[in-house]
């Protein structure tokens, strides 16, 4: 079973040789490796290229990630794709027990692992918490209430993937839950492999410039693939449930970044969803206090 590896990279010049090598290194090696390079304005793609074969550049306009992993399948030549961002790592046995899995289930056409969280500030990088994955006899009553995987968990056929169309480019963000729920919905089986085979990176730049299209990215999910199978009350009530949790997060995001929106953000979770999450009353007291001390040009201070 032939493997290629899509890495849509765009100014990735920190982490992509880190993350090529740790494809390199797989006990199971893929027989090809495309980098993306999304029309990078640093020397991603020469550090890239400096690999040499099997890891082939494939330089285009930036065009974010969804574009770049769909435009990576296209350009594959193996029967099964396995994606990785160009911030994260896989561990050395990952691809090998994916595929181990798969020919394991051969109805599936979807494989995805745990993951374990690699953060980063600007005076450590450590390994934090282990995010487990639920089985695959559960994953479609799962994703609906939230994405499960990044795809950089994923190994997936790739006439699969061109089937359902790809990436919906249109979402900028959370374009992988809109994907994974458009494969189920077209009968595609998932199977599991529970492993923490990723390190997952979490730095700054990812956790807080991202919040509000995350936000309604999400909501747009949710509208469209979600909302549809409820009806009434239930429907709302639902939909609410959904929102203030997605708007509690968005809120402590906002807050690291010092963006004034992150007080009316958590307002909103609280009315949403009053009774998720105690602790949020006492962050949002917190929040008020602290914008009461400030003065009136600091409440307003753009971002």
């Amino acid at each position: 079973m032939s493997i290629s590896v899509v890495i849509p990279a765009f100014n990735a010049s920190k982490y992509i040789a880190e993350t090529i090598h740790s494809v390199l290194r797989q006990t199971l090696p893929a027989d090809e490796i495309l980098v993306i390079d999304d029309g990078s304005t640093d020397n991603t793609g020469a550090i890239a290229a400096g690999f040499g074969s099997p890891v082939r550049v494939i330089r285009t306009p930036n065009s974010k990630l969804p574009s770049s992993r769909n435009r990576g399948v296209k350009e594959a030549k193996g029967e099964w794709i396995a994606f990785v961002d160009a911030d994260d790592i896989w561990e050395d046995n990952k691809l090998e027990r994916q595929m181990e899995e798969l020919s394991r289930h051969p109805e599936a056409e979807l494989c995805y692992t745990g993951r374990i969280l690699l953060v980063e500030n600007a005076e450590s990088t450590v390994l934090r918490d282990v995010i487990e994955v639920p089985p695959s006899t559960t994953i479609a009553q799962e994703l609906l209430r939230t994405n499960k995987f990044p795809p950089s968990c994923v190994v997936i056929r790739r006439s699969t993937f061109l089937a359902v169309g790809g990436h919906d480019t249109s979402f900028p963000y959370v374009e992988d839950w809109d994907l994974w729920l458009r494969l189920l919905k077209a009968g595609v089986k998932f199977v599991d492999c529970p492993e923490p085979l990723l390190r997952y990176r979490v730095h700054p730049d990812n956790m807080t410039h991202n919040a509000m299209p995350l936000l309604e990215g999400a909501d747009r999910v949710y509208r469209t693939h979600i909302m549809p199978q409820f009806t009434g009350l239930k429907r709302l009530l639902r939909y609410y449930a959904f929102r203030g949790r997605l708007e509690s997060g968005a809120a402590q995001v906002l807050r690291i970044k010092g963006d004034p929106r992150h007080l009316s953000m958590m307002a909103a979770s609280i009315f949403h969803r009053p009774f998720y999450d105690p602790h949020r009353y006492k962050i949002m007291a917190h929040m008020l206090y602290t914008r009461l001390r400030q003065s009136p040009k600091q409440r307003l201070r753009p971002t």
